[in-house]
């Protein structure tokens, strides 16, 4: 199966030449809409360095063929004649198959947000009527008070009072 979205500019591989029985072809393509039979056809030139291993097509949608998203029936015809677009008096089927032209998808914005996190100092008339320092602890708009709210230096120091 073929994919390319609308717009969109791509490489195809396909596998033609072990197919193909002319010699020095020119590939015709013949493409199918599914639903509404609409047929376009064009030539691509091949653009493999390894034309045995594979066959290698620069395909630009809107440029080498306009057409409208949706399911296609591909088609691609070895001939000999370098500007034919009729498939047929094109020499022979070489390959078939499904082609999806999917519409641009939608891009949504990508925000990053920065999660700022802060200790407040907080008085406290706790232990034994010294105002030890609480730390309380900022995140998501949340107060959460850190270490049962002591520092445990204070605490200790507390402790001694």
């Amino acid at each position: 199966m073929l994919r390319i979205l609308q717009g969109e500019t791509k490489f195809w591989y396909l596998t033609l030449t072990e197919k193909t029985t002319i010699s020095n072809p020119t590939y015709l393509f013949s493409i199918t809409h599914r639903l509404t039979n609409t047929t376009t056809n064009f030539i691509l030139t091949d653009i493999s360095a390894y034309v045995d291993r594979y066959n290698k097509f620069s395909v630009t949608e809107g440029t080498t063929f306009s057409v409208d998203s949706g399911e296609f029936l591909y088609r691609v015809y070895a001939q000999t004649s370098p500007s034919n677009l009729d498939p047929n008096l094109a020499d022979e089927l070489v390959e078939q198959g499904l082609l999806k032209v999917l519409e641009n998808e939608y891009v949504a914005n990508n925000y990053s947000v920065t999660q700022t996190e802060r200790i407040y100092e907080v008085e406290s008339d706790d232990i034994y009527n010294y105002k030890p320092l609480y730390y309380a602890y900022l995140k998501r708009s949340e107060i959460v008070e850190a270490e049962s709210c002591l520092d445990t230096q204070l605490y200790n120091l507390a402790k001694q009072i």
